[in-house]
């Protein structure tokens, strides 16, 4: 983040008593001749400051000692976060502000009173996060050196959800969608409805692969990634569900006719299908289920050109229960686990975030 990064301290050694002068503006050759605080960030990680075209920085002396030194800085810091709800977290993100090398007895830190501690421009906006509340507290920091006297600021930050929304969440939903038309396809279409059900697994798992290149590698599992799991399992369950009425099809009849009936009467029983009865010169067998489904996995041309199945006289669309109930148990299971998705994760109360002003820098 980008900061202007303003001190003010007294020392009596440079005051001065001059007629109409209250102030001056000095150069930045000076402040290597001055007594400065050894001010540092704790927690930061890389900083800056700006030197373009010259140093970003001036200092004030005033008459009675005060010196005030402005810098503008570029402060990369640590800001611990728990995914668990991502991308519907909240943050706490703290900036730890002491001196490196002098204790409670040299210096203290206070933030100065009458003005605001903190002030972010209006026009400050972050692309994936929204600026909330900003704490600021005044503590101590106790190790083997001494007692430090810190300055804390805390910056609340929520998480924009909309990008995650554009570019996971409804993708994820349409796919999901998608391999729910399988269920109204023609059982019989075997390479459509494996196609159809193998693309929309592979398709959520390009959108899972794309979306944690941009995670942090927790040991744990995010909102994000229990939302993909959860698509991933419907994706999946539509393709088993063709796998479990295909495998077990509803009893069959072939139909001969009188040229035909001898010659496949001998096939057919050598095959061990049963003769159930004749109507209209014809004969009509029902064969097991596990003989229909290997004679359509090898792919028997003349066998499946003399299937009849149950189906709509006009569209010739063969219809299974297992389809039927799947129509309307997916959607609506689904439209369950999402609303409990979305309750739970919305709703959650951030207790994490409560810990973080205790720990120390």
């Amino acid at each position: 983040m980008q900061v202007y990064f303003r001190q003010r301290w007294r020392d009596d050694r440079l005051q001065f008593n001059l007629s109409n002068v209250t102030q001056f503006t000095l150069s930045n050759r000076f402040t290597d001749n001055i007594w400065k605080p050894t001010t540092f960030f704790l927690n930061g990680q890389r900083s800056k400051l700006h030197n373009i075209t010259v140093p970003n920085q001036f200092i004030r002396l005033e008459s009675d000692g005060s010196i005030y030194m402005s810098k503008r800085l570029t402060i990369n810091a640590k800001c611990p976060m728990r995914l668990y709800r991502y991308p519907m977290d909240s943050a706490l993100c703290p900036l730890y502000i002491g001196s490196y090398g002098y204790t409670t007895k040299d210096i203290i830190y206070r933030w100065l009173a009458g003005a605001p501690a903190v002030d972010v421009d209006a026009g400050v906006t972050m692309s994936q996060f929204e600026i909330g509340e900003i704490d600021v507290q005044n503590t101590t920091q106790l190790n083997r050196m001494g007692e430090f006297s810190i300055l804390g600021v805390y910056i609340h930050l929520n998480r924009a959800l909309g990008f995650f929304l554009l570019e996971t969440y409804v993708p994820c939903y349409l796919i999901v969608s998608l391999s729910w038309v399988s269920f109204w396809i023609n059982r019989d279409a075997a390479p459509a409805r494996v196609l159809l059900g193998v693309t929309t697994i592979l398709s959520l798992a390009a959108v899972g692969m794309t979306v944690r290149e941009g995670l942090p590698r927790v040991p744990y599992a995010t909102a994000l990634d229990v939302f993909q799991y959860m698509c991933l399992v419907y994706a999946m369950a539509a393709l088993i569900e063709y796998a479990a009425q295909a495998g077990c099809p509803p009893p069959l009849k072939v139909i001969l006719t009188d040229k035909e009936n001898e010659r496949e009467r001998e096939t057919l029983l050598d095959n061990r299908f049963h003769v159930i009865d004749a109507e209209d010169q014809s004969t009509v067998y029902t064969q097991a289920c596990h003989k229909m489904f290997w004679r359509c996995l090898v792919g028997n041309f003349q066998y499946r050109m003399k299937r009849v199945l149950t189906a709509d006289p006009e569209t010739g669309n063969s219809v299974s229960n297992i389809d039927i109930v799947a129509r309307i148990a997916f959607p609506s299971t689904f439209i369950i686990l999402n609303l409990l998705y979305w309750f739970i994760y919305l709703t959650f109360d951030p207790t994490d975030l409560a810990n973080t002003k205790n720990t120390r820098p």
